[in-house]
């Protein structure tokens, strides 16, 4: 039986963490929560989470998402800007210009081998014509202040952190620039970067936009089978914990909150063809949980 809406329920609000192509699994969790009839008043996403949030709220649902995935460029959305060439660019035309101006300027160097540009077209066009349906908030990082800026798509700014969205395309990919990889995005006196930086899943946004009930959808699980082998081995699980202990802060427990986390450890977060794969785990995941989520739901927080 579907869960109707109407003024004296809760307010229900969606999380929906970064993850990569793993992210895919998010639509698999929206997918069955159409089938329970389960409608979030608000979503707030992180990276990948925050692309699934804006399609959701332009009225992306089942059909429409598998289409998406089936026409997923892929590495075609990779403008790939490689350090060396764009420093010898950049050293040179800077080297140009001090010769004929007689000042001393400091030579660009590239910000990351990933400009982002194809992405942030990509999702004009997916979000092109239509209209937001449902209020959404974009989570991203300022590399500069080291603070987290929430992009709104309505008129609620409970704090300074919080941004009035005009660029929804260019806040998304700040939001998914991990550094390193993709180039910072500079928006609104921003330099933006990927949003897992400080919250990545944003539950205390959505309790900021006064949802009484959360679902948060984690997709990071600590790597089990660990065994140091290299230098490598050890730096990168030491990034793996501190991502882990940002996340269980994230999702403190709390009556009003209910935490999925699928289980992708089967997925490679750089095959672009177990993407479907990804939406059947989260949507397998929801089914079996339905009989608690519908408790939540009803209970009284």
């Amino acid at each position: 039986m579907p869960v109707q809406r109407h003024s004296g329920r809760p307010k229900l609000g969606l999380a929906l963490s970064g993850g990569t192509l793993k992210a895919a699994a998010h639509i698999g969790v929206l997918s069955a929560f159409e089938k329970l009839g389960i409608q979030p008043d608000v979503l707030a996403g992180t990276s990948a989470g925050s692309l699934v949030s804006v399609l959701y709220a332009h009225g992306y649902r089942d059909d429409q998402f598998r289409k998406l995935l089936q026409t997923f460029p892929g590495l075609r959305l990779f403008d790939y800007g490689f350090p060396v060439w764009s420093s010898v660019y950049s050293w040179t035309v800077s080297h140009l210009r001090q010769r004929t101006s007689g000042t001393s300027t400091i030579p660009a160097v590239p910000t990351g081998l990933l400009r982002g540009h194809k992405l942030t077209r990509y999702i004009e066009r997916l979000i092109e014509h239509r209209q937001i349906q449902i209020p959404f908030y974009i989570v991203a990082t300022d590399l500069v202040s080291g603070k987290p800026i929430v992009f709104a798509s309505d008129q609620a700014r409970p704090s300074d952190a919080y941004v009035q969205l005009k660029d929804i395309a260019r806040a998304v990919t700040g939001s998914c620039a991990l550094p390193g990889i993709f180039s910072p995005v500079v928006l609104d006196g921003y330099t933006l970067v990927d949003g897992a930086m400080r919250h990545y899943i944003p539950v205390s946004v959505l309790k900021d936009a006064g949802c009484d009930k959360i679902i948060a959808v984690n997709l990071y699980r600590l790597p089990a089978n660990y065994e140091p082998i290299t230098l490598v081995d050890v730096l990168a699980r030491s990034f793996d914990i501190l991502l882990r202990e940002s996340i269980d802060n994230d999702i403190a427990p709390g009556p009003e909150l209910y935490v999925l986390e699928p289980d992708l450890s089967s997925v490679k977060w750089r095959k672009f063809a177990q993407m479907t794969d990804c939406v059947a785990i989260g949507q397998r995941l929801v089914l079996e949980r339905r009989m608690e989520l519908q408790d939540f739901l009803r209970s009284q927080s």
